[in-house]
């Protein structure tokens, strides 16, 4: 059991809630650094002596959700290929900490979560209050910043796995919908485009594979398999993300019909050169378009029947009519002038999908609807505009890159998937049941009695993270614990 010494005046439940998470979490760092010392002697054992000189312990800080761990490993000396002498520390090649740094991946999780939706600064407070940790608002950024470019490698790699025919997914679809749109960012510094337009736009592209019904709603419904990309880069490099971040999931091979929706601009069409999809023009800017071109609200409603049905020759036919009957206001002229210049520039996409002869759409399997594309602008506001636009935000391009690829993944439910791929510091199962059986654990340093005080004796609890998300660290933590409490330990 724990000693909590309530001599304190005025000690409250949260103040002895904050102490004992505190002193759990200490403890639970003293464990890890135990860990970390007893897998060190283990490398040191197992060792090739004939390759690596023991040059001595050398200290470090790991940063976790429990606190900061200060641990000793040994670094060691070992010839090159060309015989100069060059040093590693065995341990952090055996967990990959040349990756990780020296932050823990349960604490990048759990910075990433909160950057997704707050601010940097934000992100820091929280950590601060949810964690035994501090961390400051440029360390997030550069974490940030870290994970950004790591993923952006991944992107990379997708892309020559999949130029060279090797990238095939497993999942198989009869339909896949694909939308595209981009948000405008305000830029700062050096990379601030010139110019009155200080702005530049982030691409995004989503892809699903139809609907279903929102659990427990009998109208509403939400997309099935979304999966989100996107980035600052050009036109003809986004394209070939898009193509391999779906090539990586789905086989493509298998895919019957590929509709894409979008508002019309160049790099979005460019998406079906060379390619079997058919693009459709976002039925949201038709309606806009229309909407803000279009005063007279009689002849909106008609406009908007007229290519809601499909009906693109007699539509384009009654901008004209509207043309001729208001040449004379200049105004008016030049509006309706530009909307029929915007149509015609994308009437392969004015007809709905479901109402072409060229498409014949295959069976949708059960529990799936094909309904309606139009989900863009609202993806747009979920994946980036909440988090990065408004609020006087401006971003340098790398910055923003960074933040965007990480959202990306959150919104295509693969964040953590994508993590563990850059962070592959697993320990083997094997190794960590040895590690336990040969630390003899005691902490009597822990039972000591304090001075004379007014005691309170706080029993036992369960075993932190149980009933939780369960991640590498705190299955080793609970691993250690099995099912004592931290008082019931022992160790040297």
């Amino acid at each position: 059991m724990y000693n909590v010494s309530l001599n304190e005046n005025g000690l409250t439940f949260k103040e002895i809630e904050k102490k004992i998470y505190k002193m759990v979490c200490d403890e639970a760092c003293h464990v890890l650094k135990n860990v970390l010392e007893a897998l060190d002697e283990k490398l040191l054992k197992e060792r090739d002596i004939k390759v690596y000189r023991n040059k001595g312990l050398k200290k470090t800080c790991l940063r976790t959700i429990m606190g900061d761990v200060e641990y000793s490993r040994r670094i060691y000396q070992f010839e090159l290929e060309d015989g100069k002498t060059a040093t590693k520390f065995l341990l952090d090649e055996y967990l990959g900490m040349d990756t990780i740094g020296n932050v823990s991946i349960n604490l990048v999780e759990t910075i990433l979560t909160n950057v997704s939706e707050v601010s940097f600064r934000k992100t820091a407070e929280n950590i601060k209050t949810m964690c035994n940790q501090e961390i400051s608002a440029q360390g997030v950024w550069n974490i940030v910043q870290m994970v950004g470019e790591k993923i952006n490698e991944l992107e990379k790699r997708k892309i020559e796995l999949n130029e060279k025919g090797a990238l095939k997914g497993e999942k198989e679809v009869p339909v896949l919908f694909q939308e595209q749109d981009g948000v405008w960012l305000s830029i700062q510094g050096k990379d601030r485009p010139k110019g009155k337009n200080r702005k530049k736009e982030l691409k995004l592209a989503v892809s699903y594979t139809g609907w279903k019904l929102r659990p427990g709603s009998k109208k509403e419904y939400v997309v099935i398999d979304k999966t989100v990309c996107a980035s600052f880069n050009s036109s003809s490099h986004f394209k070939k993300v898009a193509e391999a971040t779906i090539a990586e999931k789905y086989n493509v091979d298998e895919i019957e019909t590929r509709i894409l929706n979008g508002d019309g601009a160049k790099w979005i069409k460019a998406t079906c050169e060379d390619q079997d999809i058919h693009f459709q023009l976002d039925p949201f800017h038709i309606s806009q378009a229309i909407i803000r071109k279009v005063s007279d609200k009689k002849e909106q409603k008609v406009l908007l029947k007229l290519f809601r049905q499909g009906k693109v020759d007699e539509g384009l036919e009654a901008i004209v009519n509207m043309m001729i009957e208001n040449n004379k206001d200049e105004v008016v002229f030049k509006k309706l002038t530009e909307l029929y210049d915007y149509f015609v520039h994308n009437k392969e996409g004015l007809v709905p999908y479901k109402l072409r002869d060229n498409i014949t759409m295959p069976t949708a399997p059960e529990g799936i609807e094909y309904r309606q594309l139009g989900t863009m602008e609202h993806n747009i506001c979920d994946v980036l505009a909440h988090r990065m636009k408004g609020r006087k935000m401006s971003w340098s391009i790398n910055g923003a890159d960074n933040l965007s690829k990480i959202l990306a993944e959150k919104f295509s439910n693969r964040l953590f998937s994508t993590l563990d791929k850059i962070y592959k510091n697993i320990i083997p199962k094997g190794v960590i049941d040895t590690v336990i059986r040969e630390i003899p654990l005691s902490a009597s340093a822990v039972n000591k009695k304090g001075t004379e005080s007014k005691e309170y004796k706080i029993h036992t609890a369960p075993i932190p993270y149980s009933g939780a998300a369960v991640t590498l660290g705190r299955k080793v933590i609970q691993k250690l614990c099995g099912l004592k409490g931290f008082g019931d330990l022992s160790y040297n």
